[in-house]
């Protein structure tokens, strides 16, 4: 039975027995192709006699001591065969039996041990040494995602081609991710593809990303922020349970202390109090920053202060551990756990239609400023950002009360 692989062009493949049987009686497994009126034949080195074989099905038949073993091959094979031959037609390029088989046979070979899984794996580990949990953790994500495309473990380079991430584009959209989600993961294929070619570990022709542009996934860039009514109105909530309790009370720390990440927050010690200030060095930027501790954020630390064993001001953090990867999966779980599922409850309640995290309250804050018109090189400051381009560039991804009202006052 022939498989069609295209309406567009004629190619077609079939996997069959070679007519000559080998000394032990066993025949070839090969394949035939059609193209053009042309044809050729592929072996994929396996071979079983003809009485094991199906010419109906093109599959070893039960028979056979390993015949699960050998149709998963001819599965794996076919799937190739039918990635490359799109690959070729959805590029618009032009290709003849010829270029197929070569295609298929530096498919499987030397290249084929270049394991875009192993190669990855390698890259969260060096993160993770590194201490970049949070690159470890996307680069972590992104491998999941794709296992899940792909359905296996082990992918390899090679498989990851235009078409393939034409298709993963897809499969993401359609298991809800955003595109800021995907342009993620598509940039941490594409740093590891690039590494991987820097350290010729495989061929710049194997780069999938000439062709497919990034670009080209509309990401969101709207920053959501609480304005002052909806503020206030998450002063006067009455929490529900201790978790959303929790929640209010570290997203307005936050926001009346100068948008303090959460990492910053754990990692804030008694010693750096002084009178009513506290400074910290911001994790991101390695920046000091020094806020005042005063009112409503007083009074949250106050609630939440760790006894005299601790020194770190809040008692989230236990037995004094100083380890920046113990502190940075800390922070994820409790973001991911605690804080943001409450806050996205506390939102609806309050019957605000927007998409609220912790990390939001740094955006309400520098908005906050921004209304008032506040100068950029304050707010730089009060951020803890290190150049003024990146303060602006942040700004800029905020809506802009002024224009607003330029426009408003125009269309009356």
């Amino acid at each position: 039975m022939f498989v069609k692989c295209s309406s567009k062009v004629m190619t077609t493949f079939q996997f069959t027995l070679k007519n000559n049987p080998k000394v032990n009686g066993e025949r070839s497994i090969i394949i035939t192709f059609i193209k053009d009126r042309k044809n050729t034949s592929l072996s994929i080195r396996k071979s079983c006699k003809e009485e094991q074989w199906s010419y109906e099905t093109e599959r070893v038949k039960k028979n056979h001591p390993e015949h699960k073993k050998l149709n998963t091959f001819i599965e794996k094979y076919k799937k190739i065969i039918q990635d490359i031959i799109e690959d070729f037609e959805d590029r618009n390029i032009p290709y003849s039996l010829p270029d197929l088989i070569e295609s298929i046979k530096k498919y499987k070979g030397k290249n084929k041990t270049a394991s875009f899984t192993e190669y990855l794996l390698q890259s969260i580990n060096n993160q993770k040494v590194s201490g970049k949990i949070g690159s470890a953790r996307i680069e972590k994500d992104t491998l999941n995602s794709l296992q899940k495309f792909f359905n296996k473990k082990e992918i390899g380079f090679n498989e990851i081609t235009f078409l393939s991430l034409k298709k993963y584009e897809f499969y993401c959209y359609e298991k809800g991710n955003s595109p800021t989600t995907i342009a993620i993961r598509m940039r941490t294929m594409r740093y590891i593809f690039n590494q991987a070619i820097t350290s010729k570990i495989i061929k710049e022709s194997q780069y999938p990303f000439k062709d497919y542009k990034i670009s080209k996934i509309k990401t969101d860039a709207k920053k959501e922020f609480l304005d002052e009514d909806e503020i206030q109105a998450l002063k006067n909530y009455v929490p529900k349970d201790n978790r959303e309790a929790f929640a209010k009370d570290m997203f307005l720390f936050s926001y009346y202390s100068r948008g303090i990440n959460f990492i910053d927050l754990l990692k804030l010690k008694k010693n750096a109090l002084s009178s009513e200030n506290l400074t910290f060095i911001r994790t991101k930027t390695n920046v000091p920053v020094t806020f005042k501790l005063a009112g409503y954020n007083k009074d949250i630390m106050k609630k939440y202060l760790s006894d005299d064993s601790s020194e770190y001001l809040f008692n989230i953090v236990q037995n004094n551990n100083a380890d920046i990867t113990y502190l940075k999966n800390k922070s994820h779980k409790y973001l991911n756990k605690y804080i943001n599922p409450s806050l996205k409850v506390i939102i609806q309640n309050l019957g605000i239609n927007k998409h609220i995290t912790y990390y939001c309250a740094r955006h309400s804050f520098a908005t906050a400023l921004k209304f008032k018109n506040v100068s950029v090189d304050i707010i730089r400051q009060a951020l803890g950002q290190k150049d003024i381009n990146s303060t602006m560039a942040y700004l800029n991804s905020l809506p802009d009360k002024k224009l607003d009202e330029i426009i408003d006052m125009a269309l009356i």
